[in-house]
């Protein structure tokens, strides 16, 4: 593509050629009059003309910045309006949990994160109340009288609002307000989010602009409020100037322009741009620039150019000097024009009437990474997404024909190749006759806010969805006409065609009779008093179908306060309905059963304390406060004969001083989570002694499932604690003897097979394959086996005599450390093993690991001739767990003597082993108060079942 040369777009001043005049030589004084008043109307036309243009050269400038701090004003409110839709969104997802505070001024904080002008953030209830804080601030505060609040009460139709400027009831400040309106999906107020916009931070970036030591910017309200102003004047913010032209005349007729008045404030001659922002019509932006200043260069001029009138050469080469000074101030104007467009945070270019882009500024080659040659000479529609090129050529066409400034949104490919949607505004440039020869534009980067937008309509289409799914519709009543409009899904709920309207006697004649009367008298309210509408009716649909409706609606006023419509909700609530009926039958059902229960629980109670006065062990029962309600007759007997008075809590004096602190902790426990109260304590007999007694109390739960006492029952334990001390005083002696007996039979066994080892080096080589050999082989293998007979039964002899100590253990940990450990062991092996996850009982850990080790060992074992080989341990629920193989398995004829010791099924050459490790599991799951038992089919594998208890 062939790209032209940028255009200077500096003016160029002219001045036409002095023409040939015949000479003629007056007389002196008429030469001199007439050289006088040439020269006095030539300087007069020259200040005329030089002061228009200096006129009109400040006029342009401060259009220009009035656009630039338009543009910029838009685009921060635009992002506080991007942040609030956020936050509002998770807001939304917050409320599908629980709100928590501290997680939503989190969420508060990081939506007002990298916003300087932003100082707070908060959130308003329906009612005007604060729930939430970004950084300061009470819950609870009241803002029903706020503007910020009222206008989403007052006008449902208003998202987001800029309000006038007000004084901060927390910090006592002045401040901006922007609020946002969330809406639940029936269109009433769920909460209000609103804004603190501090205005100094926006007025420090309006002084970065070159106004000069007597230019004004300042922000207004559409109803004269003044809200921001550079330089500050803290007196003025706030003021009410309705009463300017600029809001009786100007905004009226025009959204921009200019024009020229004296400063409310500091009586300053001033020429003023005035613009409305686009996207939020009710603030307008004013930029000042002082007369005096535009026209300083001029009022010297003049003044030097009447001093030097007298003397015409004087005059003309003075006049020449000042026609090259005013060029090269109109160079300076548009040097500072090109330095204020270079500062702009948006792209700024100018391209000729066709769209050829003849300047951009540096922001280009910062948001494409191409250089700015690149582009001039280009098409501004073919730097476009190919997908926008034609809709934007075609809108720009549109617009030049309406000689109308264009906005449009388009895809520009950025330095990282992805594209990011941009708004362009640009407005036309004419010459004297009122063509147009350029374009000035801006492109602001838009794509937060399209993602956001994109996003929102997302969620209004999940919205849809959902109302389909929960039987949801809307409607709207016109009172012209007396017709309904249905939305689809009210439509499809009602059976009718949602493009055609329903006339109101029409619906009234399908609703049940009962409830047109009703239904009637709710709708004269709506219309005559402006009450809410809400009704609930059965009704007949065009297919015959009855279905039970509950609607709502609101009345809509006209600006004359007239109601024009109602715009409400209906949900299909017929299968409530059908629910209700069945609440009733069944709450009938259930109060015949209660009453019945009243019955069975008098008669078991009676039967309670029959068996409770006839039972040989002591039963009591106490209440939550531990107070003793009922004793039997056996507890008394336990003590030695009744006293006067046990109940309450008298029953602690007779319980042994070292076992309280225990009873008490337990008890403690049990209140808390309803479990059983159980232990082992001493009581004291009449004569003084001590009984201990093993007790066990359960709770006894009303209807809501709260513990409402606790029945409990003792059991004399005293003889059997001595005939267990006396059988652990046998245990250790057994032990004892086990060790010696161990220690006596592997030491010989040991030294024959070392013996035979000695042997067997010391008869050479020469022994290799004789008899002899074979002997001296067989004696070693022989002396080990024995050895390892003798290290199993004294396994065995540890499981059988080992104090059980519970708790919880995890076997899921322990299977995989020990399948890990067996692979490790053997890397050769291609095994696949699968541990299902969080298995955990309530056990001893070292019978646990022993009951582990030997069933995954059995399993790595007879699993060696598969390949590959299997390996599962998990559970089936209910306590029940398994280790499964798909190894050589057994004959289930001969599972009866699996668990014996010294009992083998498969030979000693196939599979080593001892016969003594499932014996050793059995016992171990045995004194836990589980089972085990086994499942296998010949090659097919085994699987080895034990229960245990588990965490409640």
């Amino acid at each position: 593509m062939q790209r032209r040369k940028p255009a200077d777009f500096g003016p160029t001043v002219s001045t036409p050629m002095a023409q040939g005049l015949r000479p003629w030589r007056p007389p002196i004084l008429w030469a001199v009059l007439a050289f006088g008043l040439a020269s006095g109307a030539l300087l007069a036309m020259a200040l005329a003309y030089f002061r228009a243009e200096a006129m009109r050269a400040g006029e342009q400038l401060t259009g220009a910045i009035a656009h630039v701090t338009a543009e910029q004003t838009t685009r921060n409110l635009q992002a506080v309006d991007v942040r609030m839709q956020l936050a509002a969104h998770e807001l939304r997802l917050m409320e599908a949990q629980e709100l928590d505070p501290e997680r939503v001024r989190a969420m508060l904080g990081r939506a007002i994160g990298g916003l300087s002008f932003l100082r707070n953030l908060w959130v308003v209830d329906p009612q005007g109340r604060i729930l939430f804080w970004s950084m300061e601030g009470r819950a609870g505060f009241p803002v029903q009288d706020r503007e910020y609040f009222r206008v989403h009460l007052e006008h449902p139709e208003t998202d987001f609002h800029v309000g006038r400027i007000v004084r901060s009831r927390v910090t006592g400040q002045g401040i901006m307000v922007a609020s946002r309106a969330v809406r639940d999906p029936a269109g009433r107020l769920r909460w209000v989010l609103a804004a603190a916009i501090e205005p100094p931070h926006i007025q420090a970036n309006w002084q970065e602009l070159e106004l000069g030591a007597q230019g004004a910017i300042a922000l207004f309200h559409a109803s004269g409020q003044l809200m921001m102003r550079s330089p500050p004047r803290p007196a003025m913010l706030g003021k009410d100037f309705s009463h300017l032209p600029l809001f009786a005349q100007l905004l009226p007729s025009s959204p921009t322009g200019a024009f020229r008045a004296i400063s409310v404030g500091d009586d300053i001659d001033r020429v003023f741009a005035y613009r409305t922002l686009p996207a939020y019509p009710q603030l307008i932006i004013t930029v000042g620039s002082s007369v005096s200043q535009l026209l300083a260069d001029w009022r010297r001029f003049a003044w030097l150019t009447g001093s030097l009138w007298a003397v015409a050469m004087a005059a003309a080469v003075l006049l020449g000097w000042q026609l090259q000074r005013q060029a090269r101030r109109r160079r300076h104007m548009e040097q500072r024009f090109g330095e204020l467009a270079q500062a702009m945070p948006q792209i700024v270019f100018i391209t000729d009437a066709s769209g050829i882009v003849d300047f951009v500024n540096e922001r280009w080659t910062a948001a494409t990474g191409q250089p700015v040659d690149a582009v001039i000479g280009v098409g501004w529609e073919e730097l476009a997404h190919p997908d926008d090129t034609r809709r934007v050529a075609r809108e720009r066409a549109e617009r030049a024909s309406l000689d109308m400034p264009v906005e449009v949104e388009m895809r520009l490919r950025h330095a990282d190749g992805s594209y990011r949607w941009q708004l362009v505004r640009a407005v036309p440039n004419h010459d004297a006759h009122g063509a147009i020869v350029s374009w000035y534009g801006t492109s602001t980067d838009v794509h937060e806010l399209k993602t956001a937008q994109a996003q929102l309509e997302r969620q209004a289409d999940m919205q849809r969805m959902t109302g389909r799914l929960a039987r949801l519709g809307s409607w709207s009543y016109d009172v012209a006409d007396a017709s309904i409009t249905w939305s689809p899904e009210a439509a499809a709920l009602l059976d009718f065609r949602p493009e055609r309207r329903t006339p109101l006697a029409q619906l009234l004649a399908r609703l049940d009779a009962s409830a047109q009367a009703t239904f009637q008298a709710a709708v004269r309210r709506t219309l005559e008093q402006g009450e809410p509408f809400e009704a609930q009716a059965m009704l007949t649909t065009p297919h015959r179908r009855a279905v039970w409706v509950h609607s709502v609606g609101q009345p809509v006023r006209d600006a004359a306060g007239a109601i024009v419509r109602v715009e409400g909700a209906l949900q299909d609530i017929s299968h409530l309905m059908h629910l209700v009926e069945q609440v009733r039958e069944l709450n009938a059902t259930l109060e015949d059963r209660i009453e019945q229960r009243t019955r069975e629980l008098q008669q078991q109670e009676a039967l309670f304390r029959t068996l409770a006065e006839q039972a040989p062990l002591p039963i009591w029962t106490v209440d939550t406060g531990s107070r003793a309600n009922y004793i039997s007759p056996a507890w008394y007997d336990l003590v030695g004969g009744a006293p006067p008075d046990w109940l309450g809590h008298h029953w602690r004096q007779l319980i042994h001083p070292d076992d309280r602190a225990d009873m008490a902790q337990r008890w403690a426990q049990c209140r808390q989570d309803g479990s059983t109260f159980q232990g082992t304590r001493r009581i004291r007999a009449r004569d003084g002694s001590w009984h201990t007694t093993t007790y066990r109390a359960n709770p006894v739960r009303g209807e809501d499932g709260r513990v409402i006492f606790w029945v409990g029952v003792d059991t004399d334990i005293t003889d059997l604690m001595a005939q267990e001390a006396a059988l652990r005083l046998v245990n250790e002696q057994l032990e004892a003897f086990s060790y010696s007996v161990s220690h006596d039979l592997q030491s010989p066994l040991q030294r024959i097979g070392a013996f035979a080892q000695l042997l067997q080096q010391e008869l050479g080589p020469d022994l290799e394959g004789t008899r002899a050999a074979h002997f001296l082989q067989r004696i070693r293998a022989n002396a080990g086996e024995m050895v390892q007979l003798v290290q199993g039964l004294l396994s065995l002899a540890r499981v059988s005599r080992a104090e059980v100590v519970r708790g919880r253990v995890d076997l899921s940990c322990l299977a995989a450390e020990i399948l890990q450990r067996l692979k490790a062991e053997s890397p050769g092996r291609d095994v696949r093993w699968q541990v299902q996850p969080g298995l955990v009982v309530l056990g001893d850990v070292r019978l646990m690991r022993s009951v582990m080790e030997n069933l995954l060992g059995n399993a790595w074992k007879f699993s060696s001739g598969a390949a590959p080989a299997e390996i599962v341990f998990g559970t089936s629920g209910a306590g029940e767990f398994f280790v499964r193989d798909n190894g050589a398995g057994f004959d289930m004829a001969h599972a009866g003597k699996l668990f014996g010791t010294f009992q083998r099924l498969h030979r000693q050459d196939e599979f080593p082993g001892t016969g003594v490790g499932l014996a050793t599991v059995a016992r171990a799951v045995n004194r836990q108060g589980g089972r085990v038992w086994a499942e296998a089919r010949p090659g097919l594998g085994a699987t080895f079942w034990f229960t245990m208890p588990v965490p409640g």
